[in-house]
């Protein structure tokens, strides 16, 4: 599978930013004081990938005011999502394999919240196509 864009070496680029390493809570905080990005130990590398890459594009946003914060937050999703996932074939082939969620996000090597965010902004144009896609699969005796 092509990858077309590399997280961590997108994280490396930032320069100014080290990366930190925390216990329990959050997956990744980006402390722009601090200039610090910190990832929860203990997560899968599909999991880690999705979230220095998620971090990275906080951090290229710069900060946001508290008011706009959940706003901000979803676009960084949707945009995480769509670096990580930008070829839809490749999604189908996935759901193909697998209509489970966590199974299938280990196959694109992204974290289920990337999969799902991917599946859920699609446009109406890639959800007929997708959509299509499965039912074809279903049809002919598939998953």
């Amino acid at each position: 599978m092509t990858r077309a864009i590399h997280p961590w070496r997108r994280f490396a680029a930032l320069g100014q930013v080290r990366l930190l390493w925390h216990d329990g809570g959050e997956a990744g905080v980006t402390d722009f004081v601090g200039g610090t990005v910190s990832l929860r130990r203990g997560m899968t590398q599909a999991e880690r990938r999705t979230t220095v890459l998620h971090e990275c594009l906080h951090v290229e946003r710069g900060p946001v005011p508290v008011t706009l914060a959940e706003r901000e937050e979803l676009r960084v999703e949707k945009e995480t999502a769509r670096l990580l996932l930008p070829d839809l074939e490749v999604v189908a082939v996935a759901l193909e394999w697998s209509r489970d969620l966590h199974e299938a996000a280990e196959d694109l090597w992204v974290d289920e919240q990337a999969l799902r965010v991917r599946l859920e902004h699609l446009g109406a144009g890639e959800r007929a196509w997708l959509e299509a896609r499965l039912d074809g699969v279903r049809g002919a005796g598939g998953a």
